[in-house]
């Protein structure tokens, strides 16, 4: 008797978990690979990673937040800046774009609204900037951030990164 009622509370307590981490656990409309962690009574937090314990890009009270209401995580920022300054350069996507961007200062953009061939992106979707050679290689330790970019734009929303940047954005966050 005993031993049922323990497997009984113990079923009721998973269930209760399961749906509490369901019911909490969404994804960001505008972009799947960013987790939305609710904060009950109208808090939301922002994330690379499922993981709640991970370093959040922000929180606002809307599940999709414009940047009046978004709060950036400055821990997030700092990561942010540090690992595009470090790992840029083995980003394969960009490797690639360089070859077309001889001789230039080639923009690192936010793929939450990619530029159509020869143009440029908006200065708010630029993370920064890498010098490329006239061979189009991406020169080393040439990252030039770009004070104008936005983590929370009004018109795209949310980052969206390269799936270089991502995994190893997520990677960062989780440690």
């Amino acid at each position: 008797m005993l031993l049922q009622t323990i497997l009984r509370q113990s079923k009721t307590t998973q269930l209760f978990s399961f749906k509490q981490q369901f019911r909490l656990l969404t994804k960001y409309s505008k972009n799947p690979k960013i987790f939305i962690h609710e904060n009950p009574p109208k808090h939301f937090n922002f994330s690379l990673s499922s993981k709640p314990e991970a370093i959040t890009i922000g929180s606002s009270t809307s599940n999709d937040p414009t940047p009046q209401d978004f709060k950036i995580n400055d821990q997030f920022k700092q990561l942010l800046d540090k690992t595009f300054e470090t790992k840029i350069y083995d980003d394969f996507s960009f490797i690639m774009e360089a070859g077309t961007n001889a001789d230039s200062f080639m923009p690192i953009y936010d793929f939450r609204e990619i530029p159509e061939y020869s143009r440029r992106p908006y200065i708010e979707d630029v993370f920064g900037y890498v010098q490329v050679d006239s061979k189009g290689k991406i020169q080393p330790q040439s990252w030039q951030k770009n004070e104008m970019y936005q983590i929370c734009s009004g018109k795209t929303g949310l980052p969206h990164f390269s799936e270089y940047m991502y995994e190893t954005l997520q990677e960062e966050c989780e440690k």
